[in-house]
């Protein structure tokens, strides 16, 4: 079986979904392929609980257009509360002259110290091993001497604003099928159920997925880091939509927040994803000066969730552009490999005139 269609989406989660409604809006004809609806954002059942929650710390910037557009003004979304704590004195290593993050913050942050300690929490040795340019770029676009530019928005009964405004555009047109192989030069992707004959592909999985799909040579190579999150229950009800960041270089907690009052979601340090969830919830009872015990519910493990670097950026851009020649647009965090959140992604991409790109790569 072979389908026709203008535009079709290779993935299922937030970026896919956005760029679906987006292209849909405009009346164009749109299929998404792929398993795994909402990725990252789709929510989990605890009995404990008893209604479905988001896990992970994905908030909206309020400021953004997409936050605009989504125009979720309602009573019940309340701005997420960020707090820093437990700020201690620590020896700074340097690790010489040699050019990596950790030397990027000594020469331009002018308050460098936490932001070098909360890097260093969630990334590890990461810091002193290699530049992390789109680690760079973020701090750039969203932070002054550590300090936030633009305010969040926080869950709303444990669900992200995102997954609400998505889920409230159900159904989506999809094909729940993984992409098996992509015919870039022919426009042509293959699912086990036939095939797809397309005009534009918009590409928002994982980078390394692109080679897996194709049999375009890999000429870079990206470091990433991961994320680990453990999951407890409280009997008291808490404060909800508290982000705090643990600055504490010792601890085993790198930030925590509450998603639903009786619900507490902890990103552990990068040196401490071995750490007994008994002893980080007794470490975090006391963090918060809690009362109750916590009951440990659930462990999440994310291995690519942070794309830090390239090794050559200019093979980077070359594939980008070749593949833009033949209507192939990467798009969003993942697929473009840069370290930007939801509100940053381009729903544009092809919108954009590319005429003037002249076809001079064949993909075999």
């Amino acid at each position: 079986m072979t389908l026709r269609i203008e535009y079709l989406i290779a993935g299922t989660g937030p970026a896919a979904m956005m760029h679906c409604l987006h292209l849909q809006e405009s009346g164009a004809e749109v299929l998404m392929a792929g398993t795994g609806m909402y990725g990252q954002l789709k929510p989990v059942m605890y009995d404990e609980i008893g209604q479905p929650v988001n896990l992970l710390p994905i908030f909206p910037v309020i400021e953004s257009d997409l936050w605009n557009k989504m125009d979720p003004h309602e009573n019940s979304v309340n701005q997420l509360t960020l707090k820093k704590i437990n700020h201690r004195e620590f020896s700074l290593p340097t690790n010489g002259s040699q050019k990596n993050y950790c030397r990027y913050l000594i020469e331009n942050e002018r308050n460098f110290d936490i932001p070098y300690i909360l890097s260093y929490k969630q990334f590890g040795d990461l810091i002193f091993d290699h530049q992390l340019t789109e680690l760079q770029k973020k701090l750039t676009r969203n932070y002054n001497s550590g300090q936030p530019k633009f305010f969040k928005a926080g869950f709303v009964n444990g669900l992200s604003p995102y997954y609400r405004y998505l889920k409230s555009h159900e159904p989506y047109p999809v094909i729940q099928e993984e992409i098996k192989s992509i015919d870039i030069s022919n426009k042509i992707a293959f699912t086990k159920g036939g095939a797809i004959r397309y005009e534009h592909l918009i590409f928002t999985e994982p980078l390394p997925k692109l080679y897996e799909y194709t049999r375009i040579r890999k000429t870079f190579n990206l470091i990433h880091s991961g994320a680990k999150f453990l999951i407890f229950y409280c009997g008291k009800n808490l404060p909800e939509n508290h982000l705090w960041y643990c600055c504490d270089i010792r601890s085993n907690i790198y930030r925590t927040f509450v998603p639903q009052k009786n619900l507490i979601v902890v990103q552990l340090s990068k040196n401490s994803w071995n750490s007994n969830p008994e002893k980080v919830g007794t470490e975090l009872q006391k963090l918060l000066s809690l009362e109750d015990a916590l009951e440990h519910l659930d462990t999440k493990t994310f291995h690519g969730c942070y794309p830090l670097d390239v090794t050559d950026y200019d093979s980077k851009n070359e594939l980008f552009l070749d593949l833009k020649r033949h209507n192939f647009h990467l798009s969003g965090r993942f697929s473009e490999w840069r370290y930007i959140d939801l509100h940053e992604v381009d729903f544009n991409v092809t919108s954009k005139n590319n005429a003037h790109l002249k076809q001079i790569v064949t993909f075999d």
